[in-house]
């Protein structure tokens, strides 16, 4: 089924891709026609042994980049000395290839797309994307508007979070996720619920309160429960619990529109 859905993904076409980057390049999805105004810029970090391509044809953001007029970078992590598996330098939990400076290089890129008219940066991955993700919200508070991460999580300790200013955050897990448990794993890195109240405590945010589910999976009906923190605008922090779903939630076309939508509402 995952295979035959993404043999039918839309591919971009041949001048709506580019590369940046330089000697360690990273694809540019374009919209069609772009002359290059000001556009965001989504960043889609790939999890651990798996590649930028490979992580659009599972989340197949490329497909919305016309409706949803955006630039989005896909870059690929690097390859760890100990085993071969092309990873991001995230967290101290999650999941280091030697000597690494991914928060540079992905600084790099936002710096050659302001040049070429990108107007604001948001980033999102699954898994150790997601750690990485949260280690640019760190590190890069000032530059990045928002981030989702499905199944990932923030530094274990709240100290190592040097950031200084809120960013939007959007943290997705499946309820049953057994790799990156949802209740975090003691030692090592908080829990999805804790990795959202932490970045919401630094906006000075109130409780979350239930908001309508959502349908981001493939099975009937609406299994994604929804916290929202109460933000002082424009701050925003969100908990969405795929009640059920593993590490890899086989998501549905919805997912990436709903993420999307959620990154740039605020564009």
């Amino acid at each position: 089924m995952l295979l035959l859905l993404l043999s039918c993904a839309r591919h971009p076409a041949p001048d709506q891709r580019h590369h940046i980057g330089g000697i360690r390049p990273a694809d540019l999805i374009v919209p069609s026609g772009w002359k290059g105004e000001p556009l965001p810029a989504v960043f889609l970090l790939h999890g651990l042994s798996s590649s930028a391509r490979n992580q659009d044809r599972y989340m197949r953001f490329s497909r919305l980049v016309d409706e949803l007029d955006f630039l989005l970078v896909l870059p690929d992590g690097m390859e760890r000395s100990q085993d071969g598996l092309a990873a991001w330098n995230a967290t101290d939990a999650c999941c280091s290839p030697d000597g690494v400076d991914d928060v540079a290089y992905l600084s790099g890129l936002m710096d050659e797309l302001e040049g070429m008219g990108a107007t604001g940066f948001y980033f999102t991955g699954h898994s150790n994307g997601g750690f990485m993700s949260y280690r640019m919200a760190c590190e890069r508070p000032e530059r990045i508007a928002a981030i989702a991460s499905l199944a990932g999580a923030t530094w274990l300790e709240a100290p190592d979070c040097a950031a200084d200013a809120p960013v939007d955050i959007l943290q997705i897990h499946g309820s049953d996720d057994a790799t990156v448990p949802y209740a975090g794993r003691p030692g090592k890195y908080p829990g999805a619920r804790e990795t959202a109240a932490r970045w919401a405590a630094r906006a000075g945010c109130a409780p979350p309160v239930a908001a309508a589910e959502l349908s981001l999976v493939l099975r009937p009906g609406a299994e994604t429960l929804r916290e929202v923190w109460q933000c002082s605008p424009p701050h925003r922090v969100e908990l969405w619990t795929i009640e059920g779903a593993g590490h890899i939630p086989l998501v549905s076309g919805d997912y990436a529109r709903e993420v999307v939508g959620w990154l740039l509402a605020e564009h």
